[in-house]
């Protein structure tokens, strides 16, 4: 005589967790996609994305074991850069923008390493990404952060693109003596992660 009501009972419980199951799931999707949004944010305090490059490479991204890529380019004091003349010298090869607020904060301790290497025979390169960025910006941002380190200027975006499929910025290249990567960071570095870097090179 009770058997209707119990599975009435049953029936109403199982919606109830059936119900359950769905807010929790979609509550978990929606934390998750949150999550991935906002780590690929271009205003996250890690690095700053790029458009899509104007070069498309076949060729891999330069890895550590690998070359680095060769390349020669003017200063923003007019002079030309190639890399494969510091052969036989630690580079650090550092991509940047002056719209970069990840770069902002990790320019002031490249100055402050290159200053305190540079008679270790560190090269410091701080690649502009002139492509995406302006000349008079890009002269405000050195004197600003004080740069003494040469600042060759990407103006086709082909360095950055092409040769070494920079994805956000800030992107660091460290290069040892044999003009061979140890390693790639992307994003903004601490002035002990660059210390600890450099070391690997300077060696």
């Amino acid at each position: 005589m009770n058997a209707q009501p119990a599975r009435s009972r049953n029936f109403m419980v199982g919606v109830l967790l059936f119900l359950a199951a769905m807010v929790i799931g979609l509550g978990t999707g929606a934390f998750i996609f949150l999550s991935q949004s906002t780590a690929a944010d271009p205003n996250s305090p890690a690095y700053s994305t790029l458009p899509p490059a104007t070069y498309v490479s076949s060729a891999p991204a330069p890895v550590a074991g690998a070359p680095a890529p060769d390349f020669t380019l003017k200063t923003l004091g007019g002079d030309a850069v190639t890399l494969s003349k510091f052969r036989g010298e630690p580079v650090l090869i550092n991509f940047w923008a002056s719209w970069c607020v990840p770069c902002r904060l990790e320019t002031p301790d490249l100055v402050r390493a290159y200053e305190q290497h540079k008679s270790e025979g560190l090269v410091l390169l701080g690649v502009n990404l002139t492509a995406q960025d302006t000349l008079p910006e890009a002269e405000a941002f050195t004197k600003e952060f004080k740069i003494s380190y040469p600042v060759p200027l990407d103006q086709t975006g082909k360095v950055a693109g092409e040769l070494y499929r920079v994805l956000g910025l800030p992107t660091s290249v460290f290069v040892n003596r044999a003009g061979v990567i140890t390693r790639v960071n992307v994003g903004a570095m601490t002035g002990a992660q660059i210390d600890q870097y450099l070391g690997e090179v300077l060696k």
